[in-house]
């Protein structure tokens, strides 16, 4: 008879099957999704959940003719009319309060791709994803979107959204031409020399114009690029990301700031895509890897003092390991994004951008270490992430927020939910604002409304023109949404 394990003299074992089990409970603990969005219940909110309001209804986008319908219903009837897609801009600029709703996800198809003039026709309601799946094996890519994928064309085009591409400018400028429904329900078709500039208000000016029907982009070869990773002081960037600029080795790039405790905005970390001189037609499109594990990694950081010193050497250690490897320009476009979900009661986290001038990075960012604690674990309104994106001058749209070449600072936010903690991470929030407007910069407007009227005023002096414009071009205010009632009406 075979003698039994005594654990008890093997605790080598004992800690394996500990470690075993904890790494099968932790595998199968279920990602949870903010819930948010559109309902046939009549009340609506978008990612943050900060907004609720009753809608009259909401209509899923089918064909064109329909929506012209709709559009001209509501010219007769005194309706009011939002365009929503995925709803990741988060201060109601997708809904209108007893308003009708139209959810164009369903609005994706691929008309058409010209291989050889390098462009994609695709229906508004597509997501950067459906794209890349599309024009793969063409051996093509994207020229800009955002870091991750999953966002719907027409809505990235209407918040005129930009990504770590550092040679083909904004996200409009991409754009050939463009099929649109107006508020009186004609459909136009629209070149970037259009005489009537309509891309210039309907790019960036959030469903406020009409209905992104169908765009054509321009596209780019799928280039491999090889990164390069390296580890930076906060006062060090402004003249390396110069030198990477006029470097014309470096296709795309962006960096992240620490806010750990040990060594809060001092120290700096930079990812760059190096063209290697291949294309790439043969690599599958990645999917999102190790949800989990860096789910539980930022999870830990969000905790805040000595559990962000160790996310923030975590982070390194990664960036550090990857250094040297190879990706294509599609797979370099399609970050994770699942493991950023935060669902804990009472509690909301929530996007910020600010841009700054170049030249003034470094004086502006020892000033924000008088705004922000160091070590914000005891308080309620915590930092968790700062990534570092530029944006070009954008001479283009009208409500640009790029005036001359920026350095965009994309802030995750953590507050609470009572009446107090909202006050209080709205009066931080705009102390911050002021700070950057003192430095010549601006802030994005996709975002909860933290800002004061007057704050969005001297960000966007253009404002009264895209107003006018607004109410030329649609003069029964038939599109709506809380963000223009807010700030412009």
């Amino acid at each position: 008879m075979k003698k039994l394990i005594d654990l008890s003299k093997k605790p080598w074992f004992l800690g394996s099957l500990v470690i075993i089990f904890m790494m099968i409970v932790l595998w199968n603990i279920p990602v949870e999704k903010r819930k948010y969005g559109l309902t046939q219940t009549g009340l609506v909110t978008d990612y943050t959940g900060l907004l609720p309001k009753h809608v009259e209804k909401v209509v899923v986008a089918d064909n064109r003719i329909d929506l012209q319908k709709i559009v001209k219903e509501a010219n007769r009837n005194g309706q009011k009319i939002s365009v929503a897609g995925l709803q990741h801009s988060q201060g109601g600029h997708t809904y209108y309060e007893d308003g009708v709703v139209l959810d164009m996800r369903s609005f994706n198809r691929i008309l058409e791709i010209n291989e050889t003039e390098k462009t994609i026709r695709v229906e508004a309601g597509a997501t950067w994803e459906d794209v890349q799946e599309a024009i793969q094996p063409y051996g093509l890519a994207l020229q800009v979107i955002q870091s991750q994928s999953i966002f719907t064309i027409g809505g990235s085009l209407s918040v005129n959204a930009h990504g770590r591409d550092i040679r083909f400018g904004s996200m409009a400028e991409t754009v050939k031409e463009m099929t649109l429904l107006t508020s009186t329900g004609e459909i136009k078709e629209i070149s970037r020399d259009d005489s009537e500039e309509w891309m210039k208000y309907v790019f960036g000016g959030y469903g406020l114009f009409g209905v992104i029907l169908d765009v054509t982009l321009t596209l780019t070869d799928n280039d491999r690029y090889v990164i390069h990773t390296e580890k930076l002081k906060t006062s060090e960037y402004p003249s390396y990301f110069n030198q990477l600029l006029a470097n014309d080795d470096t296709a795309m790039h962006y960096a992240r700031v620490s806010v750990a405790p040990s060594s809060f905005l001092e120290e700096m970390y930079m990812i760059n895509y190096d063209y290697t001189g291949e294309k790439d037609d043969k690599t599958l499109l990645k999917d999102e890897q190790a949800v989990r594990l860096t789910k539980l990694a930022l999870d830990l950081g969000r905790r805040g003092g000595a559990l962000e010193n160790l996310f923030w050497e975590t982070q390194k250690m990664y960036i550090s390991s990857i250094n040297g490897k190879e990706i294509t320009r599609n797979n370099a476009m399609r970050s994770e994004s699942t493991f950023m979900e935060y669902t804990k009661p009472d509690r909301i986290e929530v996007l910020q951008e600010f841009f700054v001038p170049i030249h003034a990075y470094e004086a502006y960012m020892q000033d924000l270490k008088s705004l922000l604690s160091a070590n914000d674990q005891k308080d309620d309104f915590k930092v968790h992430n700062i990534t570092i994106r530029y944006a070009a001058k954008d001479n283009f749209t009208k409500l640009n927020y790029a005036t001359e070449d920026m350095l965009g600072l994309v802030v995750l936010i953590q507050h609470g939910l009572k009446d107090d903690e909202i006050t209080g991470a709205t009066a931080k929030i705009q102390y911050w604002t002021d700070l950057t407007l003192a430095y010549g910069g601006t802030y994005y407007l996709p975002y909860y409304r933290y800002q004061t009227k007057k704050q969005f005023k001297d960000a966007y002096p253009s404002w009264e023109i895209f107003k006018d414009e607004k109410l030329q071009r649609d003069p029964n205010q038939v599109f709506q949404n809380l963000f223009y009632e807010y700030y412009v009406k």
